[in-house]
């Protein structure tokens, strides 16, 4: 979905500083906010529109990328718990049918 320019626009320097601080309590970088739009996370991108030299997104186009990787993550984490639980209940299976004759 593109982003509506009726909407807030924030800079990616303002997004990244409004943003909670990671690891050793340092803020997040604003080239993470374009590696964010250019390459993505997970095979999402977050949207963005170039105004003059500047690259701007929305508060409302970022709550769509983190609902979209959410979603992606959860996703890819039941997949792997899928998995990883199917030659267990594979040995399983044939170890109740070994008991049953069959």
């Amino acid at each position: 979905m593109p982003i509506d320019i009726t909407q807030k626009l924030v800079s990616f320097a303002e997004l990244a500083r409004a943003l909670p601080r990671r690891r050793r309590n340092r803020p997040v970088h604003v080239s993470t906010i374009h590696r964010w739009r250019q390459r993505g996370v997970d095979g999402v991108r977050l949207e963005a529109i170039r105004i003059g030299g500047a690259w701007h997104t929305s508060w409302e186009a970022f709550a769509r990328f983190c609902e979209r990787l959410t979603i992606a993550k959860s996703a890819e984490d039941r997949k792997s718990v899928t998995s990883a639980a199917t030659p267990n209940a594979h040995s399983e299976a044939d170890a109740s049918l070994d008991q049953g004759g069959w």
